[in-house]
């Protein structure tokens, strides 16, 4: 179904400043098909990890899902008040009291009104009338400063969230598996990368009899409670000591992911103002106390990429946990 070529136009505009929600469906179906098959207690750490990056996409997504809603309303109003009036055409059957008449009259000018809208939004005059004031209303809205200092904004700590799902993911999914499986911290630390980062830290007798003198299940949170795992460093290192999957190393050592990793630290800390050491970092073609900006297609790539890591790790997940 094609847009009129006005329309075409100015929705091309609108997706330079405002995300339009997008399906995940396809990715977030791979995963939900391996969560009957994880323990337990991971099992609520994926589907924490699919909440939120649902609940980060339909958040970033607000401005269009509130305004295309509008744009919804609109029509409706439009289309039921022309039904309303057209009902004033039916007559009193006999016998009936004006309170039922007015009953019957309202009851089948909503059912009118709402095949009407259904009519209209899947015809071609409909889905561009409703994309064109869609369109219209938020770009007419970025024209104020504020409104884009909130659409900017509202693209910074969507990608913030995107990173912090990841990051929970990954880091209360190491925990769980080496305190769930102690031979894996015997794997971690053999490998040579890995026992620089995480090296046992020295215990007190305070500390063990806190812990019952039984670390044995707790292992995974005595390693990784005092590191830093928004580091993608740190995750690198452990996810390729434990697991052996060449995707998941190549997913976790792509350049995209570095550079997200790059712009939530910038978020984090600076709140995308950039400094001299995220040019350093990055090369980026910003100067310093600019505003970093991300664009809609950018989040896009980059939540899809997190939820396609996060697919694998859960996969490589399941393999160590199957094969214990």
């Amino acid at each position: 179904m094609a847009l009129s070529p006005e329309t075409e136009k100015i929705c091309r505009e609108l997706l330079e400043y405002f995300l339009v929600p997008f399906e995940t469906e396809e990715a977030t179906k791979e995963i939900s098909e391996l969560l009957p098959r994880l323990p337990a207690g991971f099992l609520t750490i994926a589907e924490t990890f699919l909440d939120r990056i649902d609940a980060t996409l339909q958040t970033t997504g607000a401005p269009y899902l509130l305004a295309n809603q509008a744009a919804h309303d609109k029509h409706f109003q439009r289309l039921s008040m022309a039904a309303r009036i057209r009902s004033l055409k039916i007559d009193a059957i006999e016998g009936e009291a004006d309170e039922e008449l007015e009953a019957r009259r309202t009851k089948e000018a909503r059912q009118k009104a709402n095949e009407n809208m259904s009519e209209f939004c899947a015809s071609e005059e409909g889905v561009d009338a409703i994309c064109f004031e869609t369109a219209q209303f938020l770009l007419h809205l970025h024209k104020k400063k504020e409104v884009a200092s909130v659409a900017r904004e509202l693209l910074l700590q969507g990608t913030f969230s995107t990173w912090s799902a990841f990051e929970m993911l990954i880091g209360d999914g190491l925990v769980f598996l080496l305190n769930n499986d102690p031979k894996l911290v015997t794997k971690l630390l053999s490998d040579p990368n890995a026992k620089k980062k995480f090296e046992m830290p020295k215990l007190n007798a305070d500390y063990l009899a806190e812990k019952g003198f039984n670390l044995s299940n707790q292992m995974g949170s005595l390693l990784f409670e005092e590191r830093d795992l928004s580091n993608l460093s740190a995750i690198r290192t452990a996810c390729e000591a434990i697991f052996e999957d060449v995707e998941l190393r190549a997913m976790l050592n792509a350049e995209s992911l570095w550079l997200l990793n790059q712009k939530r630290h910038l978020i984090a800390h600076r709140r995308g103002i950039v400094d001299d050491e995220y040019l350093r970092n990055t090369g980026a073609e910003l100067t310093v106390d600019s505003h970093l900006y991300i664009s809609p297609s950018e989040f896009e790539k980059n939540l899809v990429e997190v939820l396609s890591i996060g697919k694998g790790f859960l996969s490589c997940v399941l393999l160590s946990v199957t094969h214990a």
